[in-house]
């Protein structure tokens, strides 16, 4: 049986892939080396960068705010879906 702290030989699945191409398109960054072949490199990019807003959002957030003499708070710039639900409760 495998050690639990050994490192995973699988490869990512398809979907977590395209998710992660998405994800490095939205946020203009560059994917790890090794992404489509190693399942932890892709599954730590994906649990950093699936939760944080797009450089858009974050864009439209803040016209809203100063449109609006609102501050948006730390810990909701840093995540995508509380991001999402104040533009909805604030534009």
């Amino acid at each position: 049986m495998a050690d639990a702290n050994e490192k995973r030989k699988s490869a990512p699945t398809e979907k977590m892939i395209a998710a992660g191409k998405a994800a490095a398109e939205r946020h203009g960054v560059k994917l790890p080396q090794d992404f489509e072949t190693d399942f932890d490199v892709c599954k730590q990019f994906l649990d950093e960068y699936l939760t944080k807003p797009s450089p858009k959002a974050l864009s439209f957030a803040e016209r809203i705010a100063t449109d609006k003499g609102l501050t948006i708070p730390d810990e909701v710039r840093l995540n995508a879906k509380e991001l999402s639900a104040w533009i909805d409760a604030n534009k």
